[in-house]
């Protein structure tokens, strides 16, 4: 495990969420919409990624869409609303496949969207075929040996990186000869080198796509000496939100 800061922080995010002392909500806004939210699905809302990768994806009129850990399903139903052909979406949390065709149903998208409980794509059919596949990756690295304690930490948390190599491996024989990746991360707090070397391996060129840099105040993250070696004279840590688009060679 090399980022000990993002380790940090993803410690942080989770403890936030799973709190008892957290006002529990069953809606929220985001990206000028209303969405329904489960128990047991990460809160989109609590940091700026996933509302800027959904933006960011290069939805494409007529094509066939994935969104990997779907969570409530926010890509998914947009690519319905843009005209996608056919809209799927996949995650490994059965509350969040059911929170996905709940908001797909909220926005009218329902006969549009197939939200599936999958291991990546193991619940996909071998003859599918993509044209864009989304995923805002749980980008924190964890040691290899760290078991998930409860579906909140999947959203968080890559041990080893190992879903990420997994990711790249399955996915390149279900792209059509023009299809492409997105991946969502950040820099600051992921494992950047280990993506990128998954993306290689597995036959992927990768260019970044886009990014936006984010200024966390150093004092919401209580006395850590890990946060304190990345916090500037402002108080400020330094973040990033960045996507990556990948080929197939």
């Amino acid at each position: 495990m090399d980022n000990k800061l993002g380790y940090e922080l993803g410690n942080w995010v989770v403890s936030q969420i799973q709190s008892p002392d957290r006002p529990t909500q069953t809606t929220f806004s985001l990206l000028g919409l209303d969405w329904d939210l489960l128990p047991e699905v990460f809160p989109p809302y609590t940091d700026p990624g996933p509302g800027l990768f959904a933006s960011w994806v290069p939805y494409q009129k007529g094509s066939r869409f994935l969104e990997m850990g779907c969570g409530a399903g926010i890509a998914a139903v947009i690519a319905a609303q843009r005209g996608c052909e056919r809209v799927l979406a996949l995650d490994i949390n059965p509350a969040a496949v059911e929170n996905t065709r709940r908001n797909a149903a909220r926005h009218g998208v329902a006969g549009q969207v197939t939200a599936l409980t999958s291991d990546l794509f193991d619940a996909l059919d071998p003859a599918e075929v993509l044209d864009v596949v989304f995923w805002n990756t749980p980008f924190i690295e964890a040691p290899e040996d760290r078991l998930y304690a409860g579906q909140i930490e999947r959203a968080v948390f890559d041990p080893g990186y190992e879903m990420v190599r997994r990711f790249f491996r399955d996915v390149a024989p279900r792209l059509s000869a023009e299809g492409r990746v997105y991946l969502g991360t950040s820099e600051a707090m992921g494992n950047p080198e280990k993506m990128l070397r998954a993306a290689a391996d597995a036959g992927f060129e990768a260019r970044r796509y886009r990014s936006e840099s984010v200024e966390l105040p150093a004092a919401d993250f209580g006395d850590s000496p890990v946060v304190k070696a990345h916090t500037n004279e402002r108080g400020i840590v330094d973040m990033d939100f960045t996507m990556y688009e990948f080929l197939r060679r």
